[in-house]
């Protein structure tokens, strides 16, 4: 069988043709960190299995989602 796929731009490799790169976000390290934290409390929470294993406890848990709403705080100055 023939593929039937068409490039839509031809293939080219070269110094003239750069394409431009959308500017990457500035990285916010306590989103970023509450952010895991969520995602690894709901993989464990659904995990009774992996959180034996790796001897974390539902306390455990809801110690991290604590830390994580700290995180998610807009920083006040003193």
């Amino acid at each position: 069988m023939e593929s039937t796929y068409t490039a839509s731009k031809p293939l080219h490799h070269g110094a003239a043709t750069t394409s431009a790169r959308p500017a990457r976000r500035k990285a916010n390290g306590s989103a970023t960190a509450a952010l895991l934290i969520q995602m690894a409390t709901e993989i464990l929470t659904a995990s009774p299995t992996m959180r034996h294993r790796m001897n974390i406890t539902l306390t455990d848990l809801s110690a991290a989602d604590k830390i994580r709403k700290q995180l998610l705080k807009p920083a006040t100055t003193l």
